[in-house]
């Protein structure tokens, strides 16, 4: 006989050609019942993987994720806490100059952000697909680049003139600030799938600071990009604050954070749920293939079989079975994942006009497979133990 004994026999009890009809059935759906609970989380974590790395690249590129100013929105450039780059999360700075302001042309009227841009930082627009126009731009020339949606809102094409007119900072200065205007020119616009092609106008930094009236080396602040915007609290980065305003893109987009935290909540039940209900089958599977082979409990205990080892075959058995169910299940995954398509179908069958993007990670499907190997032996362990207390002459009485 083969060794170690108890995993011997634990293989034997998960499939052997004398095996009946009933119990081939009862180890097939346990089997699938693991392979579908394994595709199943593979799949949501490749969709949610998708969904934040889409998220990333189409808004929160788009935005700072940390903007440093003060209470005037108006800061020496030479104020920069330079102990915010100790931060191993910093991806990209930029100083900026920005202002609300009316846009005016001969058809209508409406608001918009202006957001200058500097030589030093153009990587910082690289997703606007502006960045050849940005390098012909001259500091002494009242260029500016817009919005698409903006466009379309104002009836705006390249090379139109429009005017510019200061938003009034408070009441005291409303008719100082509405004297304070002048007409540019578009000299382009840009197309981010975004809400900024609905106010943006990107400047150069040193006419927006003469437009605005500001002091040499004085911006509005600087805004900050993170590697993870996700999983980063503003209070326990190490920073001096003197008296500056950092602003967390979770506050200010407090709407996207939730909706896209509430989806992460949902997911993470979602895949609770999925781990009990296979914990359970595995718990009735064995449960039932206990029951069933008692008489062979009994006789192996009085051939000297310790109880240890009895469970062992238990734990073979709920072992084995979650691995193959597992290698069927990332099979299923995978198809499924690379065969786009298939996935498309299913998906647009429910949610219609609805584009999908995957990512996998390797480490998550190693973390979903060890999970739920671990789950079915846990779910063995009690059946197994509670089998183990009879004595062959209780178990022999039972029949």
């Amino acid at each position: 006989m083969y060794k170690p004994v108890y995993i011997f026999i634990g293989l034997r009890y998960l499939w052997n050609s004398r095996l009946t009809s009933f119990k081939k059935i009862i180890t097939f759906l346990s089997i699938i019942g693991i392979s579908i609970g394994v595709a199943s989380i593979i799949i949501t974590l490749a969709l949610f993987n998708g969904f934040q790395n889409e998220f990333k690249k189409n808004i929160l590129s788009f935005i700072p994720h940390i903007i440093i100013t003060n209470r005037d929105y108006c800061i020496n450039e030479k104020k920069f806490p330079k102990n915010i780059l100790k931060s191993k999360n910093i991806q990209k700075i930029s100083s900026f100059i920005s202002s609300k302001v009316f846009i005016q042309n001969k058809e209508n009227i409406t608001i918009g952000e202006i957001i200058s841009f500097k030589e030093k930082n153009y990587n910082v627009f690289k997703d606007y697909n502006v960045l050849n126009n940005l390098h012909m731009f001259k500091s002494n020339e009242n260029n500016i680049i817009i919005g698409k949606k903006l466009a379309e809102k104002l009836n705006i094409n390249i090379n139109d003139i429009i005017k510019l007119i200061v938003f009034p900072s408070n009441k005291k200065h409303f008719l100082k600030n509405l004297l304070n205007n002048q007409t540019f020119k578009v000299t382009n616009i840009f197309y981010t799938k975004n809400e900024i092609d609905n106010y943006q106008i990107l400047m150069h930094s040193k006419v927006a600071l003469n437009f605005l009236n500001y002091h040499q080396n004085y911006i509005t602040g600087w805004r900050i990009w993170l590697k993870n915007p996700f999983s980063f609290d503003i209070n326990t980065m190490q920073i001096n604050k003197n008296n500056l305003l950092f602003l967390d893109w979770k506050l200010k987009h407090n709407e996207l954070f939730r909706a896209f935290n509430t989806e992460k909540y949902i997911i993470l039940f979602f895949l609770i749920s999925i781990l009990l209900v296979v914990g359970i089958n595995v718990v009735i599977t064995l449960t039932v293939s206990i029951v069933e082979k008692q008489n062979i409990i009994a006789i192996l205990k009085t051939q000297g079989l310790s109880s240890k080892k009895i469970m062992l075959i238990f734990i073979t058995l709920g072992a084995s079975t979650a691995i193959v169910g597992n290698l069927f299940g990332m099979l299923i995954s995978f198809v499924l994942i690379f065969q786009k398509n298939i996935l498309n179908s299913l998906i647009h069958s429910v949610f219609n006009n609805t584009d999908i993007q995957i990512n996998i990670f390797p480490f998550q499907i190693f973390l979903v497979n060890i999970t739920f190997i671990l789950i079915s032996v846990l779910s063995t362990l009690y059946p197994a133990w509670n089998i183990t207390k009879l004595t062959p002459s209780k178990i022999l009485s039972n029949e």
